[in-house]
């Protein structure tokens, strides 16, 4: 791994540390963070919290002695493993197992935790697993209608269940709901962001796939969210494009001034005219001119003063 990856992976390592402070439950802080790497796309960080996950496990069962924390910790590593491309974490996950493996045989009599990833017929025939997934993901629908739990959230807790029990069906169909959730929030919001979302997830669902139809249909999906997600970025570049065209409007109408407050304070009180030495017309406010004495008997006679042309 070169020194820039090394230190990247530490700063974000650092940011899922402090993220996990503040949070109640360490499996549903993992389990964000899971999400959110493979939204971005971004194979270390998920590499790194499916360790992380494996070691919370392996923790559990060690104080409880548990054989199902084992075999989750186990699924964890193993999945973790497949998707390493670091030889240097590959080595570390190797020597992760290899200790899970002996601690688990001196803490329960021998047993040894199971690797359902390497049974292609532990979940049973293809077709048997459409329906079992089928109603795992129904009940899934129904139990968020009744909660107020997001449907974000849930079926991101049933993705990191689908890992840890080695169900790769149920992974893929989880990644695909996950997919369309952002797909449809993005037609809702027209967030951009959101499409980007759904293609990540569509995408992860596709490499661990290995149906030809269910593969079709998450092409076809990709490709949707792709063209939707062009669509509306460019009606939001045209949106802001028209509002600019309409902007140097307001700028004019900002220069215009208006007059001065002390032309005319009291605007019903009538304007006294007077020409000057070089005959243009002067305009005074009579509150400011001064009368002389033929003009205060005048106006006390009733009558109005002339006003000079």
């Amino acid at each position: 791994m070169s020194d820039i990856n090394t230190t990247s992976l530490a700063d974000k390592l650092q940011d899922l540390e402090l993220c996990l402070k503040s949070q109640h439950e360490q499996e549903v802080s993992y389990g964000q963070a899971l999400r959110e790497a493979i939204v971005h796309m971004d194979l270390l960080i998920e590499v790194e919290v499916l360790k992380s996950l494996g070691d919370l496990h392996l923790h559990k069962g060690k104080l409880s002695k548990d054989a199902a924390e084992f075999d989750k910790a186990a699924a964890l590593y193993a999945a973790a493993l497949l998707r390493c491309t670091d030889p240097d974490m590959g080595q570390t996950l190797e020597h992760r197992i290899g200790y899970m493996e002996k601690l688990s045989k001196q803490l329960l009599q021998g047993y040894s935790p199971h690797f359902r990833w390497l049974l292609s017929d532990y979940w049973g025939t293809a077709d048997s697993n459409v329906l079992r997934v089928a109603e795992i993901c129904d009940k899934l629908d129904r139990s968020d209608k009744k909660s107020k739990q997001c449907v974000e959230e849930t079926y991101t807790e049933t993705l990191v269940t689908a890992i840890e029990n080695s169900d790769m069906f149920l992974e893929v169909e989880v990644l695909k709901s996950l997919g369309d959730f952002y797909l449809e929030k993005g037609k809702k919001t027209s967030h951009v962001s959101q499409f980007s979302k759904a293609a990540a997830m569509y995408k992860k669902a596709l490499r661990s796939c290995e149906d030809s139809v269910t593969k079709q249909t998450l092409g076809h999906r990709i490709r949707y969210a792709e063209k939707i997600r062009k669509a509306v970025k460019m009606s939001v570049s045209n949106e802001s494009k028209w509002r600019q065209r309409r902007s140097p409007v307001g700028q004019h109408c900002g220069n215009i001034r208006k007059p001065s407050a002390d032309h005319n304070l009291h605007p019903n009180i009538p304007r006294w005219g007077y020409s000057d030495a070089t005959g243009k017309s002067k305009v005074t406010d009579i509150s400011t001119t001064t009368l002389g004495d033929n003009d205060r008997s005048t106006q006390r006679r009733g009558r109005a003063p002339v006003q000079v042309g």
